[in-house]
């Protein structure tokens, strides 16, 4: 069931050595803003502009360029054995988020540079919710650190090869395999392939999905472990459930920044 688009662009694939991707994200931004209200499009030209592949990838950069003042734990989504929410400020995603469309809400009490650092710590803190590499669960130890797992790059004869990947990748891996995709036809594929489910991907409240994503992620942990190798065809399988997650991101991104500005 490979989507068309996908299909084009199959024989164009990117190393994974190369640095992290930026199209997931910039899909997922241009999937929520198709579906943003008047008045959320308007904030969003007006703070973010054109330049959105800087916006997108504002934490990441902060980290590369060693000019991060927030925490790592940031970027995680802690959640306990029953996927509740245990973060505590300043080290969660989720309350990361929270505070972003807090200053969103109250943009007219902050200055333009507070309310745009806000719009983009929120872009980002939703992909990396939506990214199994950045949720920590009670009682998961593979979700506890920056886990590495080993699965084979070919499947037959001398071919049968194994190589490491970082769990944190896992969003980016299939991004690379389609190097002739942009961010906007990552948007245009997801809008065709899921766009009759929106509004069942993204109804429920913030902490509904955070709920909804540990469970997912509770159960792609319990099958890997440090001596489990994943073949390649149970790779490829699991690029149907990214591509939910980047698309559940898109709408659930548009649904927050429609209400923040009501």
């Amino acid at each position: 069931m490979k989507k068309i688009f996908l299909m084009l662009a199959l024989a164009l694939t990117v190393s994974m050595a190369s640095a992290w991707e930026k199209r997931p994200d910039e899909g997922v931004f241009l999937l929520a803003v198709k579906h943003l209200s008047p008045e959320a499009k308007s904030l969003v030209e007006k703070y973010l502009g054109e330049n959105y592949a800087d916006d997108v990838f504002y934490l990441r950069t902060l980290e590369q360029k060693k000019q991060a003042t927030h925490s790592k734990e940031l970027r995680y989504l802690h959640l306990s054995a029953d996927f509740k929410s245990i973060g505590v400020e300043g080290e969660d995603a989720l309350k990361g988020i929270e505070q972003s469309l807090a200053v969103v809400r109250a943009r007219d009490s902050y200055g333009t540079a507070e309310v745009r650092k806000a719009l983009r710590t929120l872009i980002n803190l939703m992909c990396d919710m939506h990214n199994f590499g950045y949720v920590r669960i009670e009682g998961v130890p593979q979700s506890q650190a920056d886990f590495t797992f080993t699965c084979y790059t070919g499947d037959y004869g001398k071919r049968k090869t194994t190589a490491p990947y970082k769990w944190q990748r896992f969003w980016d891996l299939y991004t690379h395999w389609h190097g002739g995709f942009s961010g906007a036809l990552w948007a245009e594929d997801m809008e065709l392939c899921l766009g009759s489910q929106r509004e069942e991907l993204s109804k429920g409240s913030l902490y509904d999905w955070a709920a909804q994503i540990g469970e997912k992620a509770a159960w792609l942990y319990s099958r890997i472990n440090p001596s489990y190798v994943m073949t390649r065809r149970e790779r490829n399988e699991l690029e149907d459930l990214n591509y939910e997650m980047m698309t559940r991101c898109g709408y659930r991104l548009a649904v927050l920044l429609n209400e923040a500005v009501k």
